[in-house]
């Protein structure tokens, strides 16, 4: 399994998906590749390639919810107009993900989980919000929680 956590941890609130990688980092985690995706774009389509399952973290603006709140949406999902994630710019998250789709056919994660949190603001500025970062222990327990659904007990640790 690998697990991407986008964003750019010099903006805030739009560091929290690799902000919740290095907090998955610390539990030494086998089974589970963890991969600081920045804001990658287009080039995260050759991460993704091959790959069995995913999850990708990001910061997101949702439709009014509060500062902090935790979505976890499919990738049929992630097409719903209320929903804008932040770290792949120019280009939305779920049409690199259609695109992945249509390029790498069966090569292309059979699943693809997105956890993203709810934003308050995006800035310059390494600290996030106090809402995201109350929020951060709690996504880092629903990623562990994602995880071990499916990876074998064997293969964990920490």
């Amino acid at each position: 399994m690998l697990i991407v956590g986008l964003g750019n941890t010099i903006m805030g609130d739009d560091g929290i998906g690799v902000l919740a990688v290095r907090e998955l980092e610390k539990f030494k985690l086998r089974g589970i590749e963890l991969l600081e995706g920045g804001v990658s774009g287009i080039s995260l389509l050759s991460q993704l390639r091959g790959r069995k399952r995913v999850i990708i973290i990001d910061a997101v603006r949702g439709g009014g919810s509060k500062p902090g709140t935790i979505y976890r949406l499919t990738e049929e999902e992630l097409a719903k107009p209320e929903f804008r994630f932040f770290s792949l710019h120019d280009l939305a998250l779920e049409h690199v993900l259609a695109l992945g789709r249509e390029l790498f056919g069966k090569e292309f994660p059979e699943e693809i989980v997105i956890y993203g949190v709810e934003i308050k603001e995006i800035g310059f500025g390494e600290e996030l919000s106090e809402p995201v970062k109350r929020a951060l222990p709690r996504l880092v327990e629903l990623l562990r929680e994602e995880m071990a659904k499916h990876v074998p007990s064997d293969t964990r640790s920490g």
